[in-house]
C-alpha cells in the first residue's frame, strides 16, 4: 500500500474512533429500585473471565460466588445509582445496568478495581 493509500486509511480510522468517543454508553439504563436487579446474574468476571452468579434478593441482600469465594452484602439504589457492599473482604462498587435491544446486562465495578464483572439475567423455571 502506498503512503498516501496508507495515510488515508489512517485518517479515516481516527474520525471514526473520534466520533465513537464522543457517544453516550448505548443502552445504560437508570435503576429505578432494587426490583429492577432482583433474581440470579451469572457471567464472568475479569480480566480473568472466572464464572461469576450473583443472587440479589427482594430487600437488597445479595450472595456473589466467584474463583471458589462466596461474599455477602447489600445493595443500594439512590437517584438511578445502584452501589453494592459485600463482606468479607470489604468490597463495595457500583452496578450498572445495560439494556441492548431488550437483553439485559449489569456491570460490577469495585472501587479497589479488585473485581470487575459482568453478568446477564438467569430465567428460573416457574417465572
Amino acid at each position: 500500500m502506498s503512503r498516501r493509500g496508507l495515510a488515508l486509511v489512517l485518517l479515516v480510522v481516527l474520525i471514526a474512533g473520534a466520533g465513537c468517543a464522543s457517544m453516550p454508553a448505548a443502552g445504560r439504563a437508570p435503576i429505578a429500585d432494587v426490583g429492577a436487579l432482583v433474581g440470579r446474574w451469572e457471567g464472568t468476571t475479569s480480566p480473568d473471565d472466572h464464572p461469576f452468579v450473583l443472587t440479589i434478593n427482594p430487600g437488597g441482600t445479595l450472595v456473589a460466588v466467584w474463583s471458589g469465594q462466596t461474599r455477602w452484602g447489600t445493595v443500594t439504589v439512590q437517584e438511578g445509582e445502584a452501589t453494592y457492599e459485600m463482606q468479607p473482604g470489604g468490597y463495595e462498587g457500583t452496578i450498572r445496568l445495560f439494556n441492548d435491544n431488550g437483553a439485559r446486562r449489569m456491570v460490577l465495578s469495585d472501587a479497589s478495581a479488585s473485581l470487575r464483572a459482568q453478568a446477564v439475567p438467569v430465567r428460573v423455571a416457574g417465572r
